[in-house]
């Protein structure tokens, strides 16, 4: 097979952005050239790489995608072996395809990638973002290289990289009965509204702690945005269950919000770093996770936690 190290940097960026227009642009050379080499590599391995949506960009086919995880390994070592040429250096270059469970990633990104720009600036990081289970998808399918976000609900052919355990706590209005104290326990709110964050797996996770309880709660608004949960419970109109909370006071429109650790024992998630089981991590994804750990070990995400 014959085939460049340019044709493979251009599929590479056309899988990244999702966008023949948008490689070009990373690149800056003409869209017909990216769309040249896409075609290239097509017609020498016989299969097709990408689906075209005219004006919507593209994406890998299932073939694809095991094929870009191959192109994006190559690469990489590629990469990888530049540098050994060069003798060893502190000097770390290179590029992370990074996934963020959604409800997390503005509260946990900022602190690590401002991090990370200051420890290696040459480091250029790609984010997606969505819910457990289209986090655990990209993972599988090669169009992530790690991911944040709890242990639960994802694929079992996924490694988990722990970085702190996330208890539950309950969020409620400023003027709730219950806002003056310094622990609930969820048999007192069961008669209250709950405002639920209806991703999935979080879904499950919430109803669950009511279940082990044998408690049934009232449901009287669901939203995937944690950012409208949030409001809805600061407005008055319930409370909600969240493991983490923004590390900043947030102001609301109407209302505003007291968090308060739940009473007794409950199931509790471990956030951290997911990535393919067979994977094995290159340095600058080493580097991020490195970095996330000393960041944990230096408290800066204890203030995300509501302390009991």
């Amino acid at each position: 097979m014959h085939y460049t190290l340019k044709q493979l940097k251009y599929l590479d960026a056309a899988a990244r952005h999702r966008s023949i227009t948008g490689a070009a642009d990373e690149f800056n050379i003409s869209p017909s050239s990216i769309a040249a080499a896409i075609n290239a590599m097509e017609h020498e391995i016989s299969g097709t790489v990408f689906v075209r949506h005219p004006s919507k960009g593209v994406t890998p086919t299932r073939y694809g995608q095991g094929f870009l995880r191959h192109v994006h390994d190559i690469l990489e070592q590629h990469s990888q072996f530049e540098k050994s040429l060069g003798g060893v250096s502190d000097r770390l270059e290179g590029h992370i395809r990074l996934g963020c469970f959604a409800p997390l990633a503005p509260i946990m990104l900022p602190v690590v990638l401002k991090s990370i720009s200051i420890r290696y600036p040459t480091v250029s990081i790609d984010i997606a973002e969505g819910d457990t289970a289209e986090i655990s998808s990209m993972i599988t399918n090669g169009e992530l290289d790690l991911a944040m976000g709890y242990d639960q609900g994802f694929a079992t052919n996924a490694r988990f990289s722990p970085l702190f355990d996330a208890p539950p706590h309950v969020a409620l209005n400023s003027e709730h009965a219950l806002a003056g104290r310094a622990m609930v326990a969820l048999e007192e709110l069961q008669d209250d509204p709950l405002v639920l964050l209806n991703l999935e797996v979080t879904r499950d996770y919430i109803l669950g702690l009511f279940k082990a309880r044998g408690l049934d709660p009232t449901i009287v608004h669901r939203s995937r945005s944690s950012d409208m949960v949030r409001a809805l419970v600061a407005s008055g109109l319930g409370y909600a269950i969240f493991n983490v909370r923004p590390l900043k006071k947030q102001t609301y429109v109407v209302g505003d919000i007291v968090r308060i650790p739940l009473k007794s024992r409950h199931e509790t998630p471990t956030f951290g770093f997911l990535y393919r089981d067979e994977k094995k991590l290159t340095r600058v994804e080493t580097a991020l996770i490195e970095t996330c750990q000393q960041l944990n070990l230096d408290g800066r995400f204890k203030p995300l936690l509501v302390a009991t």
